[in-house]
């Protein structure tokens, strides 16, 4: 006759544990870090296309100021689209191996917070301007 722990013993041996599978989560946080940047920098480019409308549409972009905002905001929406397309090209299939893309993107991840600032520092200026605080 067996006891009560033999019976314990021979039920564990019989029994396995199963496996649990072991999730990878750097692709999915690094999925949310590009689409919140994407969400940003299209929030940036939107405000930065209406400061240079209300720009051309008040006529103050003959001033020398307003040629002077004009051409920074220029520059801002460029480099922003400069982003734009490095953020599509992450997403295509071909790139996934491509190391220097990568590191690009790191580099542009890393400036983001600051190219973002100065945009809407800009952008603000520009509003200023328009409104006429910032006029001589």
């Amino acid at each position: 006759m067996r006891t009560a722990k033999a019976t314990q013993r021979s039920r564990s041996r019989k029994t396995r544990r199963a496996w649990a599978a072991v999730v990878d989560l750097s692709s999915v946080r690094a999925l949310k870090r590009r689409e919140l940047a994407e969400r940003r920098v299209r929030i940036a480019m939107e405000e930065n296309r209406a400061a240079l409308a209300r720009l051309f549409a008040s006529g103050l972009i003959f001033t020398q100021k307003g040629a002077r905002a004009g051409r920074d905001l220029l520059l801002a929406h460029q480099s922003l689209l400069k982003v734009v397309d490095l953020f599509a090209r992450l997403v295509e299939p071909s790139s996934r191996d491509d190391d220097a893309l990568k590191t690009r993107a790191e580099e542009v991840f890393a400036h983001l917070d600051a190219q973002l600032a100065r945009t809407a520092q800009l952008t603000a200026r520009t509003g200023d301007f328009l409104s006429g605080r910032g006029r001589d």
